[in-house]
């Protein structure tokens, strides 16, 4: 018999989810609810101090849209470079409520990575931190952006590359929070997600206002939250758990979220504590991070703890602080399949990741797409059964879209498999994968940016062992002429963002490769790092 998709035995859709129906399943409809039925609650606090309540948030969207429309900016592809923090969301849902696309980027990009990513999502308008307006200084220009938002405090300079730059105060003083003529719909284009770039480079994933209702809503119902939980993260707002997990899922509940613009393992409990957060979210690494910073934690209320992948430290984590740490849940940029639950599955194997939902069919297929059964490995594949319930492909990237959803599939790249239960287990991601203190580092991009010094010839960048778990970066180069180290690493911390910056440098004479021209990066790193060769850098001050 012909094998074929699967269909999920998981989950179908739960009440909040559910909760619009048609052409309301929108945040834009979600917010206004909220805002109607709890106007002064907070939703959103930033460094418990800055709050945004659902009425609040609601009209500085509007403002913001109007003042958009206005300058005859409605419908544009707005770009924030932004960290967690009061001005974020009101720009976003303004780019929203115009009927354009919000494009949220990571604030620590900088140099060539930066142009190279604000050229990927073509933005007219560009959200950014005033503290991180030097860093569009170093650009060679702005593109096609017309207008600079310039938020938080500060002097600003009039233009930046001969584009006007105006502070969000000024942009929206005086100016209605009154609803546009027109309202988006479900279908429509809301968001250019950028994915980790973990194969082949960062990608625009554009998001419909359905997928963008649709996910976070799922992870408020297998969540369980309910107005009276309190959130807290310090994952940050331009990726899926910052804006999906937390702000958006507070959204759809009704409760708030408190989000942090930097991540202290010495204060993390503390902040937990203040905020009086039932449920919270870390990343890989930061788990060890902490239990090497606070022997204690302070009285708190904190029931769930979520962290991606499982810690090694989990039951002394959990023993030490008295919380449940869960992780069990799997998800990408382009679709959010196996969502988080408070009640983890017990008695099965740690790459366990649980059933797919309801709402997708999904197998592992090989690499001509032929389906695999039980217990094969292969490249995991889903597709959902609601229409705009995923990413519809890459802004301005036809090719990598079609291969990615060829044969009505969307391919993944990590490879699992599925048993005899139903269950779906999660094996590796793609090999050029590094994970480093919560952010996955795209190796490609490391490498790109690295050929363009003039001293590089040619450049491998792979993971290796961290002290506290997760990866370190390492970084091999050949080199022309007498190797200077120091000067290109000097030149790196320049061009790439801080959490890309390679801890150890080694030149070599030449990379092993195979046949086909790919370099064997697990010959080179069998050679380990106690060698004389190899070079380690302080990366705890820019």
């Amino acid at each position: 018999m012909e094998r074929r998709l699967l269909r999920g035995t998981g989950p179908d859709l739960g009440p909040l989810a559910t909760r619009f129906h048609g052409e309301e399943r929108t945040v834009l409809h979600v917010l206004e609810a909220q805002a109607a039925d709890r106007p002064d609650a907070d939703w959103l606090v930033f460094d418990g101090r800055d709050r945004l309540t659902f009425a609040g948030a609601r009209d500085a969207g509007l403002r913001v849209a109007a003042a958009l429309a206005a300058r005859g900016l409605a419908g544009s592809r707005v770009a924030l470079l932004l960290r967690n923090q009061l001005e974020f969301m009101p720009v976003f849902l303004g780019a929203l409520a115009s009927c354009g696309v919000a494009a949220p980027m990571n604030p620590e990009l900088r140099g060539q990575l930066l142009g190279i990513l604000l050229g990927r999502c073509d933005p007219q308008v560009l959200a950014v931190r005033v503290d991180l307006l030097p860093r569009l200084a170093e650009l060679r220009d702005l593109g096609g952006v017309r207008l600079v938002i310039a938020c938080g405090a500060g002097d600003l300079p009039d233009t930046m590359h001969g584009v006007p730059v105006l502070g969000l105060d000024a942009l929206v003083d005086g100016v209605p929070a009154e609803r546009p003529p027109v309202r988006p719909r479900p279908s429509d284009l809301a968001v250019l997600m950028f994915t980790s770039g973990t194969s082949g480079g960062s990608k625009a994933a554009m998001w419909p206002h359905h997928y963008l209702y649709l996910a976070s809503a799922m992870a408020s119902d297998a969540l369980g939250h309910t107005p009276d939980d309190v959130l807290s993260t310090p994952l940050q707002m331009c990726h899926i758990a910052g804006l999906q997990v937390f702000a958006n899922s507070a959204l759809h509940v009704g409760c708030t979220a408190h989000l942090k613009s930097a991540f202290s393992a010495r204060n993390w409990w503390t902040e937990v504590a203040e905020d009086g957060a039932t449920f919270a979210m870390l990343m890989g690494q930061m788990t060890a991070m902490i239990l090497h910073a606070v022997p204690e934690a302070p009285e708190h209320r904190l029931h769930t703890l979520y962290v991606l992948p499982q810690p090694a430290d989990r039951f002394e984590f959990e023993r030490r602080y008295g919380t449940t740490v869960v992780w069990q849940g799997w998800g990408m940029t382009e679709i959010f399949p196996h969502l988080p639950r408070r009640e983890r599955l017990e008695g099965v194997s740690a790459d366990t990741i649980g059933p797919a939902p309801a709402w997708v069919d999904h197998g592992v297929v090989d690499t001509d797409d032929r389906m695999l059964g039980p217990g094969e490995l292969g490249e995991l594949v889903y597709r959902p059964l609601l229409p705009d319930a995923m990413a519809r492909g890459y802004f301005g990237d036809a090719e990598t879209t079609a291969d990615a959803f060829r044969n009505f599939m969307f391919h993944t790249g990590d490879l699992g498999f599925y048993d005899e239960r139903g269950h779906v287990h999660f094996v590796m991601r793609n090999q050029d994968s590094i994970r480093r203190r919560g952010e996955n580092i795209s190796a490609v991009e490391l490498e790109n940016v690295t050929r363009t010094h003039p001293a590089v010839v040619d450049a491998a960048a792979y993971a290796v062992s961290a002290e506290l778990g997760e990866h370190e970066v390492k970084l091999d180069v050949v080199l022309r002429g007498e190797p200077d180290l120091d000067a290109l690493h000097a030149w790196l911390r320049e061009q790439l963002p801080r959490y890309m910056v390679p801890r150890y440098l080694e030149a070599r004479p030449d990379l092993p490769r195979t046949p086909s021209q790919r370099v064997e990066k697990y010959k080179l790193a069998a050679d380990g790092l106690d060698r004389p060769q190899v070079r380690e850098f302080d990366l705890r001050r820019r």
